[in-house]
């Protein structure tokens, strides 16, 4: 009997290019995709966030990565989310209509378990809820900025708590309620 895969506790990070599907032409696709690439490791090493170093999964219209986990959760929500905007705005300012940038960032803390196909467990099911649901995907839509984030309860719950360098301000809290999950999430962007 084999044994079970050791969980790691670690922030996860799941990225999402907004009105992908939208963009049939498959080189603009790809444009996009290595264009979300750039940005996210851009972000991340200015940060501090060792981009090379995080585990990383392709999404097709999006990526999952996980940084060591000796970075602190915090660094993925404030400054990272920050970092990412100014990023997009530039790269949104130079690039045609059809190569502009959309994201939709979720950011969740938990328990992971690596296997032989890569990653799984409750926490991984949860952050893709987050990211997937249909109220953040409305919010998402309906503002006028390059990215949204949605935060879970328990992280957003810990950085306030602990202090950490993010503006409760600037969040809104949502409900969620898709597929099985029903939790409580906030939601940022950028004014």
């Amino acid at each position: 009997m084999t044994q079970p895969p050791r969980p790691l506790t670690t922030t996860l990070a799941a990225v999402d290019i907004c009105s992908f599907g939208t963009r049939q032409d498959a080189q603009t696709q790809l444009h996009l995709r290595r264009e979300m690439y750039t940005l996210i490791a851009e972000a991340c090493r200015i940060t501090g966030v060792p981009w090379p170093a995080c585990y990383r999964e392709d999404r097709g219209d999006g990526a999952l990565f996980l940084p060591p986990p000796d970075v602190a959760a915090d660094h993925l929500v404030d400054p990272f989310a920050h970092h990412l905007v100014a990023l997009l705005r530039r790269h949104n300012r130079l690039a045609s209509h059809t190569a502009q940038l959309r994201l939709r960032l979720a950011v969740h803390t938990g328990r992971v378990y690596h296997d032989d196909n890569g990653i799984a467990g409750p926490a991984l099911v949860h952050l893709f809820r987050l990211l997937d649901a249909p109220v953040f995907k409305k919010v998402a839509a309906e503002i006028v900025a390059d990215l949204a984030m949605i935060v879970s309860d328990r992280l957003y719950t810990d950085l306030t708590e602990s202090g950490a360098l993010i503006d409760p301000t600037t969040y809104t809290q949502h409900r969620i309620a898709t597929k099985e999950t029903r939790t409580r999430a906030w939601i940022w962007s950028p004014h």
